[in-house]
């Protein structure tokens, strides 16, 4: 007699290959990446102006333009929005154009940008949130 139903193993397969097929785990692995990627043994500081706050998933980014010469833009990455709530931030926390000190993990890549440790604006001091 030919069992009619599939064996524990091959519904598994089955069910990760729907899944695959459907993008549900490549668009999930997208949305997040490890904090490893930042060099959490190392703190820069810098000065400058914020030019772009994005209060947006999965993490909230800050964009300071440093003056130069030459001028840079460090993109800043924080925790996401509900961890940032928890800890008293709005998105109306920090103002595009308000100046800003800010320390932050860099990124191993030496890229332009990191994880934030805190930043002091105009209305105070706030932490990453991570």
């Amino acid at each position: 007699m030919i069992n009619s139903l599939p064996s524990p193993l091959s519904r598994r397969k089955f069910c990760l290959m729907t899944f695959v097929a459907c993008g549900v785990l490549p668009s999930a692995a997208a949305a997040h990446h490890s904090f490893a990627i930042f060099d959490q043994t190392q703190t820069t500081k810098i000065k400058g102006v914020v030019g772009r706050f994005a209060w947006t998933n999965p993490h909230v980014t800050i964009y300071i333009d440093a003056p130069g010469p030459p001028p840079q833009r460090f993109k800043i990455e924080t925790g996401s929005v509900n961890a940032l709530k928890r800890t008293g931030w709005r998105s109306d926390s920090i103002k595009e154009g308000e100046s800003a000190e800010v320390s932050f993990h860099p990124l191993k890549s030496g890229d332009l940008g990191g994880l934030l440790i805190e930043i002091k604006v105009a209305s105070g001091t706030l932490t990453g949130g991570g």
